[in-house]
């Protein structure tokens, strides 16, 4: 089989609010050209017929709702709209000549994957196909030397969390969470009601807007009255104690002081930081500055909370010590969320406080006898995590130094060059004369 080039391959990645997609893949692999809605809508007179826009937002129809694909036609529709733009700007390619790679999620059931393939070669009638788990593509993105790992993706509606041991998904350990992103956004509406749900997003990717640890929220302004500003009246008030003390003459220290108020001051105050200040201020869309106080600090916490947990339960299920304490050591985080200044850290630092203190710490109340029997029912859980840290970004994927959010994405394109490139029989997707003798059930023997 004739290999595929590689400025043919074709790379999507939906999500229940945008979808990602490149076609063609460049020497250096680079981000996703097109951020787009993930939405049509329906005909308003023929309720199987979508259309890419409409006066009426009530026909619209997003067909992932948290991570889940909840209308198939709808999706196929979508990935139609897709291969036609290809087309557009793409005169003379043919459809015989795109090879596809789908990044999906774990919610995305048997029956909506053998659909979608049924559609790509019967409908798109396209030759070469791949469905590949999103977790996997984060792996591939991080993952060139480790074998376990575990890949937390924050979605805007929910988050996954997924083992990966000798670079095989472990689908029955995985842990789906039911909040996401969106969480965040939820709780900055009730803490800032005047603002509209355009500006909390804004508010939210903007750069005042942070996690705090704990040393920095006790240091910050809400934190400590130490760091009030000093008082006014101060000002060209003379230290008597300095004086006193001081090896210079008064003569001396005057014209000292004078310099320093013609300087505006010798000793000015270094730049705040964002938790010194009492209030920020971030721009929004519409180019208009808001200011915000603590809120900016708020509303991560129960997201943050709910991805140790996950965390924990996904890893708690695998049964070898070792491998589980290697993807305590390789944790992959993607989403937008993760771009959070803090986010990452909080996220490390309640994993370790919660799991590796408290596992092995005796509960007040508990009996020996009791301790001692948990013991030996679970030692091996108690002994790991020992430690946890994140995967370091590779860093000769220079154009993607501030895209880390979208590894998933990354990854499916360095998957899409080993298995469309040349040196491939065609034994790694799934190919239209493949499709033709098994079918769309065919799709699961080439199957990450």
């Amino acid at each position: 089989m004739a290999p595929y080039k590689d400025d043919h391959y074709l790379i999507v990645q939906p999500g229940s609010q945008n979808t990602l997609v490149l076609f063609g893949l460049e020497e250096s692999l680079t981000p996703p050209t097109f951020s787009i809605p993930t939405k049509v809508y329906r005909d308003a007179n023929k309720p199987d017929y979508f259309h890419t826009s409409s006066e009426d937002e009530s026909l619209a129809v997003y067909p992932i709702v948290k991570g889940e694909i909840v209308d198939i036609a709808a999706f196929n529709f979508f990935l139609r709209v897709i291969v036609k733009g290809i087309l557009k700007s793409h005169p003379t390619l043919l459809l015989n000549q795109i090879a596809l790679v789908l990044l999906a999620s774990n919610k995305w059931s048997r029956i909506a994957i053998e659909t979608i393939t049924q559609y790509v070669f019967e409908t798109l009638l396209l030759t070469a196909f791949q469905v590949v788990p999103l977790a996997l593509g984060g792996f591939y993105a991080y993952g060139g030397n480790i074998n376990n790992s575990v890949v937390v993706d924050v979605g805007y509606e929910k988050s996954e969390i997924t083992p990966i041991i000798d670079y095989q998904i472990v689908k029955s350990a995985s842990v789906y969470v039911s909040i996401g992103g969106s969480s965040i956004n939820e709780k900055l509406g009730k803490l800032l009601p005047k603002l509209s749900a355009e500006t909390i997003e804004a508010l939210k990717k903007s750069q005042i807007f942070e996690v705090l640890n704990e040393e920095d929220a006790k240091n910050s302004f809400f934190g400590t009255d130490g760091l009030a500003d000093a008082n006014p009246e101060d000002e060209g008030v003379l230290d008597i104690a300095a004086i006193v003390t001081s090896e210079k003459s008064t003569r001396e220290i005057l014209a000292e002081k004078e310099r320093e108020k013609k300087k505006g001051g010798a000793k000015a105050e270094a730049p705040k930081s964002n938790s010194e200040l009492e209030k920020n201020i971030f721009i929004d869309a519409d180019g208009t500055e808001v200011e915000i106080g603590k809120e900016r600090f708020q509303g991560s916490t129960e997201l943050i909370e709910s991805l140790v947990d996950g965390i924990y339960t996904a890893l708690s299920k695998i049964q070898d010590s070792a491998k589980r304490q290697d993807c305590y050591d390789n944790i992959i985080l993607t989403g937008a969320t993760s771009k959070i200044a803090g986010f990452r850290e909080e996220l490390l630092f309640k994993l370790l406080v919660t799991y590796r203190l408290n596992s092995v710490a005796p509960v007040a109340g508990q009996s020996q006898a009791f301790r001692n029997e948990y013991s030996t029912t679970s030692t091996a859980l108690s002994q790991v995590p020992q430690h946890a840290k994140f995967v370091k970004f590779p860093e000769y994927f220079s154009e993607w130094k501030r895209n880390h959010e979208d590894a998933a994405f990354l990854g499916g394109q360095i998957i899409a060059k080993q298995i469309f490139g040349h040196g491939n029989s065609g034994d790694f997707f799934f190919a239209k004369d493949d499709y033709l003798e098994k079918g769309p059930l065919g799709i699961w023997q080439y199957s990450f």
